[in-house]
């Protein structure tokens, strides 16, 4: 089966957030599989920056129509891990960052009709997989393709969404009015691009099996977007669970870590590494309590306030914090953070540091209050960190709270409880000073967080869709 991946981001060239890591290990996975798989990503300035060998690779050129005007665009190919990689190349992607320009929406529509020219151009693929609000137009435009291409979208934050006017369907996708006055992309006032790709693709999912029923559940959430799931494409709808690079995240062969390990000496080699980044950002080497620690957008979505409701509690149970990440509540936790000293916080992404954090905790800190899949929890339990987690979405799918019994890896909490945070934390450090944490680290590294199980399934998907 010949798999072409439509994503705004990939790693190794460019990631702001986990549909990165998405693409790339998930692409990888199905290479091993078997499978002919392709990315298609805007080639943005960092990764001309970073990545020159890209521009070797010249594949094709072509100009195509938006509306009145006439936009050009080149294709360089490069192959790496089993995967072809293609970018398309345009000024609007030229510019310093990935997101946050207020032309984005015209951003990502260059980007889609790029994609379907280059379908039209090398149309030999089976499968066309889109993902996020950035690539959801591209299943309707397929519609006009001479070759039946099979289409799934996969919605892996559906707080956004894609926000247009109803002028933009002929401006920007060369679509008549019709589409937007019979109901079929709009959403309220809107032209709505998410919409427009959940209506269109023959299949679509997300991230986690939980986070599906959530939202076929909410209905007024989301700009209502949940309803629209429910009510029109119900049974095409499912939640698969995102795996893990275990190639990348693995702290026997982490280059990362100060000491690798396995469970059998975990102990004495996280205690190495826990003091390593002591010594690295200036804390005291020999503080022989817990470590907390959250690597996430400082943002109301992940729980921060949560987060920031256990700083006075760390002195009391003689524990330390580290908080790694950027995003619009850095102030606040800043702010909050000068008032404990056990309270540290980086406010830059560093994933040498990141790496390290995973290996030197000993509990992970992810309360968010909605959380597609997540992949963070998943990598601490990896690396010996037991995760602290709300009952959301693919935390859900993944932790298993210290009264599961044998298949306990972590601790969990109500989401609606507004002390739930607090109080597992407080159980967290019960379990530490009790000497009680081996069963839990033990089934948490031992777990199967690889892409082999869910790209069975994405293939399982893929073949499910019928036209007939």
């Amino acid at each position: 089966m010949k798999i072409l991946i439509v994503t705004p981001e990939s790693l190794p060239y460019a990631k702001s957030g986990g549909l990165g890591d998405f693409a790339y290990s998930y692409g990888k996975a199905l290479a091993k599989l078997g499978e002919d798989v392709s990315i298609i990503l805007p080639l943005y300035k960092q990764i001309r920056t970073k990545h020159p060998e890209v521009l070797n690779g010249f594949f094709d050129q072509y100009d195509f129509r938006m509306g009145g005007r006439t936009q050009g665009c080149g294709v360089f190919h490069l192959y790496r891990d089993g995967v072809h990689f293609y970018f398309t190349a345009m000024d609007r992607f030229d510019r310093d960052q990935m997101y946050g320009y207020g032309d984005d929406k015209e951003r990502f529509a260059c980007f889609i009709m790029a994609v379907n020219t280059f379908l039209t151009r090398h149309n030999d693929y089976d499968v066309v997989h889109c993902n996020d609000w950035q690539t959801a137009v591209l299943p309707v435009l397929l519609n006009y393709n001479p070759k039946k291409i099979k289409t799934v979208l996969t919605i892996h934050n559906p707080a956004y969404q894609g926000w247009a006017t109803r002028d933009d369907l002929m401006s920007y996708f060369n679509l008549q009015p019709g589409y937007y006055d019979s109901g079929y992309v709009r959403l309220g006032d809107s032209f709505n691009y998410l919409k427009t790709g959940i209506m269109s693709a023959d299949k679509i999912n997300t991230v986690s099996k939980t986070h599906a029923k959530e939202l076929l559940n909410d209905h007024t959430g989301f700009g209502g977007i949940g309803a629209i799931i429910d009510w029109c494409r119900h049974y095409d709808f499912s939640g698969i669970v995102n795996g893990l690079d275990v190639d990348i995240w693995n702290p026997a062969s982490d280059p990362h870590l100060v000491e690798n390990y396995t469970y059998a000496d975990y102990r004495e080699k996280k205690a190495i590494n826990k003091r390593a980044i002591f010594k690295s950002l200036g804390m005291d080497e020999n503080f022989s309590g817990a470590l907390f620690s959250a690597i996430t957008r400082l943002s109301s979505q992940k729980g921060v306030d949560r987060i920031e409701s256990l700083f006075p509690e760390l002195a009391k149970r003689h524990a330390k914090m580290i908080i790694i990440g950027t995003g619009e509540m850095e102030g606040d936790v800043l702010y909050h953070a000068l008032q404990h000293p056990e309270v540290y916080l980086v406010k830059r992404y560093d994933e040498n540091l990141a790496h390290l954090l995973y290996a030197a905790s000993d509990f992970f800190l992810m309360p968010s209050y909605f959380e597609p899949c997540g992949t963070s929890q998943m990598i601490a339990m990896r690396y010996g960190t037991l995760p602290i987690v709300s009952d959301v979405g693919g935390l859900n799918d993944t932790v298993f709270d210290i009264s599961k019994g044998d298949i306990a890896n972590g601790f969990t909490f109500y989401n609606w409880d507004k002390d739930g945070c607090l109080k597992a934390f407080h159980r967290a450090m019960d379990t530490y000073d009790s000497g009680r944490m081996d069963p839990l680290i033990k089934v948490g590294m031992a777990g199967d967080y690889s892409w082999d199980k869910s790209a069975k399934q994405y293939l399982a998907l893929y073949h499910s869709i019928d036209w007939k």
